[in-house]
């Protein structure tokens, strides 16, 4: 019998608290918050997301988990009410009987965690770690630095990526003809301003991620690096598939599963240009 307090205590290991940024702290959303309760609350299903959308939620339910583990919080922020979808899907996960965590920007940051789970999916070698200010000031690994594969120029690595990750757009900013040097990978939509001024000052022109806001892509662009956005829940995901790896062999004798959030969006081309 495994208990809820176990597994707390395992993915603090594995997403340590120090390594906090944007505010994306690991915690308990949904579920017992004391340890003597914890305790006594015994888990023997888990259910890993990026994402706890309705869709994954309704899963968790039908599936009849205990726990629902995502890199992305129901409640990013504080509030003082629930209303609408929020109300459904946590009267969903309590009636159940299950409970959420959010393992948090610490399993960006860490060794073998989002970041390097994405690196190995897009056959990239790592060379060194990039490091930003966590929420505690202190200097944390929020990205990687690695060399290309055999590409020369940015518009063969866009069909590089495209290939690795099958996707059918990647929404790029910058200069095709560019030579490919040094990338920084940083999974999820975790770039800000920071990280621009500290990539330009690196001489890094190059960077992969999830997705970005128009004021950072725009910035990047100005600062002269080509950007290169993959989708949020794309790059986040490999990572959730190895925390998923990583507890089953913690814990043998649980059945965890995973669940993809997969993107909503496509990128589509007016009618009009086909018939004109």
């Amino acid at each position: 019998m495994t208990s809820l307090l176990e597994l707390v205590k395992r993915l603090q290991e594995l997403s340590p608290r120090e390594h906090t940024v944007r505010g994306l702290e690991s915690r308990v959303e949904i579920g017992p918050q004391t340890e003597t309760e914890q305790t006594n609350t015994t888990i023997n299903r888990v259910l890993i997301a990026t994402y706890p959308s309705a869709r994954v939620v309704t899963k968790a339910t039908q599936d009849k988990v205990n726990l629902l583990i995502t890199y992305r919080p129901l409640f990013p922020f504080v509030i003082d009410r629930l209303s609408g979808l929020d109300l459904i899907r946590v009267r969903l996960l309590t009636k159940n009987y299950i409970s959420a965590y959010v393992v948090g920007s610490g399993w960006l940051c860490t060794r073998d965690g989002l970041n390097d789970a994405l690196v190995e999916t897009l056959g990239f070698k790592r060379t060194g770690d990039f490091m930003t200010e966590s929420d505690f000031g202190e200097l944390t690994p929020i990205g990687r630095i690695c060399n290309p594969p055999g590409v020369k120029n940015q518009s063969g690595f866009v069909n590089y990526l495209a290939r690795k990750l099958s996707l059918d757009t990647v929404l790029f900013s910058g200069d095709l003809d560019d030579e490919v040097k040094d990338v920084l990978v940083i999974a999820g939509s975790n770039v800000d301003m920071p990280e621009i001024i500290s990539a330009k000052n690196q001489d890094l022109d190059t960077l992969v991620t999830g997705d970005l806001s128009p004021e950072i892509r725009l910035l990047a662009n100005e600062e002269g690096i080509n950007t290169l956005e993959l989708g949020a829940f794309t790059t986040e995901e490999p990572g959730m598939k190895r925390l998923r790896d990583v507890i089953s062999l913690d814990f043998p004798e649980m059945k965890i599963e995973f669940t993809e959030s997969g993107s909503l969006a496509k990128a589509l081309r007016p009618y009009k240009d086909d018939m004109a």
